[in-house]
Formats: C-alpha cells, sequence, structure tokens
C-alpha cells in the first residue's frame, strides 16, 4: 500500500495523476516562492542594516551636540502648551480674583492687539499664586506669570516688557526647539521607530520641562530684540524690559533676595544688559503711552500700596 493510504483511493489516485500533469509547473513554483523569501528576508536584513546606520549617525550627532532633523509642525504647538499647563495646574494654585486678571489684560492689551499676523488670539494669560519672581511663556500662547513678580514689578513697564519678552519666545518656537534639544538622542529614536505620533507623544509626556528650560544667549537676544520691537510698536516704553531685568540682578548682587528664578531659567549676562542699555540710551525723546491707572488697579488688587 501506497504512503497515500490515509487517503481515499479515488483521492489518492486523483492528486498523482495531477502532480504528473503539472510538474513542471509546480517545480517552478516552489523554485519562486522561495526566491521570494530569500528577497523578503534580504530586504528585511537590509533595512535593519540601514537602520543600525542611520541609529548610529542619531547617536554621532547627539555626541556632537547636534540637533536631530524632527519636524516641529505649529499644529503641535497647542497640545504641548495644554499638557504643559495641566501639569503645572497641579503644582501651584491659580490667581482667580478677576481683579488682578482684568488690570494684567487692561497692561497686555497694547501688546496683543499688535501681535504679527493678528495673532492676538493665540495669547492667553495666566497668574499663579507662587512668589517666585518668574514667567514663562507655553507653546501656542499661553503665557504664565508667578504673584512674585507683579509683586517685584515697580511699573508697569517692566511688566509688559516681561510680557513682551515671553511672547517673543512663543513666536520664535523657542520652547519647543528646546524642549527638542533637551530630549536629544531620545526623541530621534522615536521617530526612527515610530514616525511622527512617536515624537508627539514624546514631547507630550515630558512637556513638563517647559517650564524650566534655560535658554540659550541667542535665544534671548533674539527674544530681546523682538520684544523691544513690539514694545516700540505698541507705543509702550521699552526700557522697562531692561529696568526690570537690571533691578533683579542688583537685588541678587546686593544679597537682600535670594536666587531669583527668572534669571535661572533667563540669563542675564553683562553683554546682555549692556546692550540693552544701549537700546534704551538711542531712544531720544519719544513719546510713549502712559498706563498708571491698569498698574495701579493690579497693585491694588494685589494688596500693595501704589508707589509715590
Amino acid at each position: 500500500m501506497s504512503h497515500h493510504s490515509s487517503l481515499p483511493p479515488a483521492v489518492d489516485a486523483a492528486v498523482r495523476a495531477f502532480i504528473r500533469r503539472h510538474k513542471r509547473v509546480l517545480r517552478w513554483g516552489c523554485l519562486a516562492a522561495g526566491l521570494m523569501a530569500l528577497l523578503l528576508v534580504g530586504a528585511a536584513g537590509w533595512a535593519m542594516y540601514r537602520g543600525a546606520l542611520r541609529l548610529k549617525d542619531v547617536v554621532a550627532d547627539s555626541v556632537a551636540g547636534k540637533l536631530p532633523a524632527i519636524r516641529l509642525p505649529l499644529e503641535w504647538e497647542k497640545p504641548l502648551g495644554d499638557s504643559a499647563l495641566a501639569q503645572l495646574r497641579g503644582q501651584y494654585p491659580f490667581v482667580t480674583d478677576r481683579r488682578v486678571l482684568a488690570a494684567l489684560e487692561r497692561l497686555a492689551a497694547p501688546l496683543l492687539q499688535g501681535a504679527p499676523g493678528n495673532s492676538a488670539d493665540r495669547y492667553v494669560l495666566f497668574v499663579t499664586e507662587s512668589k517666585e519672581v518668574n514667567a514663562f511663556a507655553l507653546p501656542g500662547g499661553t503665557l504664565v506669570i508667578h504673584r512674585g513678580l507683579l509683586e517685584r514689578a515697580r511699573t508697569a513697564e517692566e511688566i509688559q516688557g516681561v510680557l513682551a519678552h515671553e511672547m517673543a519666545h512663543v513666536q520664535k518656537r523657542h520652547g519647543v526647539i528646546q524642549l527638542v534639544q533637551n530630549l536629544g538622542l531620545n526623541l530621534a529614536i522615536q521617530q526612527l521607530q515610530g514616525g511622527e505620533n512617536r515624537v508627539l507623544d514624546s514631547l507630550l509626556r515630558d512637556s513638563g520641562q517647559l517650564m524650566s528650560l534655560k535658554f540659550s544667549r541667542d535665544a534671548e537676544r533674539s527674544a530681546d530684540e523682538l520684544g523691544w520691537q513690539l514694545l516700540e510698536q505698541a507705543r509702550i516704553n521699552p526700557q522697562g524690559l531692561e529696568s526690570f531685568f537690571a533691578g533683579l540682578l542688583e537685588n541678587a548682587g546686593a544679597g537682600s533676595a535670594p536666587p531669583v528664578a527668572l534669571l535661572s531659567t533667563h540669563p542675564a549676562p553683562q553683554e546682555r544688559m549692556d546692550r540693552l542699555r544701549q537700546k534704551r540710551a538711542a531712544l531720544g525723546s519719544r513719546e510713549f503711552l502712559s498706563f498708571v491707572q491698569p498698574f495701579n488697579e493690579l497693585q491694588a488688587a494685589l494688596g500693595i500700596e501704589p508707589q509715590k
């Protein structure tokens, strides 16, 4: 009995007949299937090899301090800002007193109305109850100011100078670019493994870093320049930008105050201060708008006696 005895005799005979008639076709079919399998294995091996080479390049770039070539679509910025803001709400209580917020909005209004490209609607102001002298901009246009900064400011123009500087960081996309640089190699690997979705997920997961980023001198210089332009366009005396940072440096240098958070995230070396003083000296006798009333209202809402 043949080895096909497990099949019914009629089926066994039909199978043998089919094989005899199509032996050549079946042989070539098996050969083609084998070649296809070899091609698939080769393609997979080549892809793994290229991926390994790319990863090696990414590691080398990271060691050399180069930014990974990550695409940063503008539509990513709002979810990044929202994610960071949600984390911030878990760290600090936020000011809900409408008198404080209304006075601050009046001070910010000329800047927001003069924002490039009719982008005033993108900016949203928040104030925390923190006594830290600090402020920062989140991607998408969220501007967060700590109560301590508002209480330290001596004039309306100093607050407006800080706001203009933070708006400039938003427009220059410094926050999200710096976040990519901080994540470096890890973010590049995410891009290799899963494309843009993996990159965005990684950015969202680490968005809390946005509140403590330390910008480079080039980024600070760029934000100063654009912030100064925004102030002049809004007819706000831009010397408040220089005087606020100068006041913080004087207090910190005199040892009369603890280290100021704003100076750690927005370094103000002597070169930067000299440049701002030169810009102030070049203002001449231009006329600017007065914001004494909304500033006094802000101080009253914060429980500060207006300075005489």
